[in-house]
């Protein structure tokens, strides 16, 4: 088995910039400037479909220094042709304002051509304009299907938490027996799809008050634990400090046994869940 431990000096907790939908905002841009100045937060993802988060990151690469952070960015499927990938490329580039991105990445799969990816993808490494590149919201088979043209592919990003696991079965094993890097969206969970509420479960929380920590903590500490970066959004500084909040190390396991217990992995193989 390759080693899968992350390969880069990373956090292995990154913010994500759907909030920046449209565009810069001060008081946001304070979020994630306290998140890389206080708590040592080196990832930002963004992607050319949300609306004008690009330009909003813009912002926080200059003011944070563009070497501190490691910025990833998604294509969609439908701008992987051969006009269209450097159109889009160069686009993503000009928002951002940067003449890199660390890691870019297919954002789904749809119809695109896998062949041309791997290509694309490898001619803009090689031309300096993306570091890494992978993939997202991949399942095995898609993964399978792609590496019939490559034997690299940094990361998949996939939506990942303690309510939804369903990558624990077959996914992420195979993920980590080709070296290939998880990344966790939406790791606290999300609105968009039901799932129960961490504050809601009087075991959790009753451990939570012994050890006084913040359940969201508990939650980004699971994922991580796995070696999986987990990427969360907020627009609250002081949501932010809670789930950022330290997590003793001696409350781990009895924490850890009680969210396995209370939010269990399934035992069976089910379609990834895509958000």
């Amino acid at each position: 088995m390759k080693n899968h431990r992350w390969t880069h000096n990373l956090s292995l907790m990154g913010l994500g910039t759907t909030n920046l939908w449209n565009g810069p905002d001060s008081r946001k841009e304070e979020v994630f400037l306290t998140a890389i100045r206080e708590y040592g937060i080196r990832v930002i993802d963004t992607a050319e479909m949300y609306g004008r988060a690009e330009e909003g990151a813009a912002g926080i690469l200059e003011k944070a220094g563009r070497e501190n952070i490691f910025l990833i960015d998604k294509i969609l499927p439908g701008n992987v042709t051969e006009e269209g990938f450097e159109r889009s490329l160069e686009r993503s580039l000009k928002r951002l304002g940067t003449d890199y991105i660390d890691l870019y990445l297919l954002h789904w799969r749809e119809d695109a051509d896998l062949e041309l990816l791997v290509r694309k993808m490898e001619a803009a490494k090689q031309s300096g304009k993306i570091r890494e590149w992978g993939v997202s919201n991949f399942d095995t088979k898609d993964l399978r299907d792609l590496m019939k043209y490559t034997d690299h592919v940094f990361a998949n990003q996939v939506f990942y938490s303690v309510y939804e696991r369903g990558i624990e079965v077959e996914l992420l094993p195979f993920m980590r027996e080709h070296g290939i890097h998880p990344i966790s969206y939406s790791a606290l969970g999300s609105g968009y799809i039901s799932h129960p509420n961490i504050r809601d479960n009087e075991r959790v929380m009753r451990l939570c008050a012994k050890w006084q920590v913040e359940p969201e903590a508990v939650l980004l500490r699971r994922i991580t634990e796995e070696d999986v970066l987990a990427l969360f959004s907020t627009s609250s500084l002081n949501h932010l400090r809670q789930n950022l909040s330290a997590v003793p190390e001696e409350s781990i396991r009895e924490l850890f046994e009680a969210l396995d217990e209370e939010f269990p992995a399934p035992d069976h193989k089910y379609p990834l869940v895509k958000i």
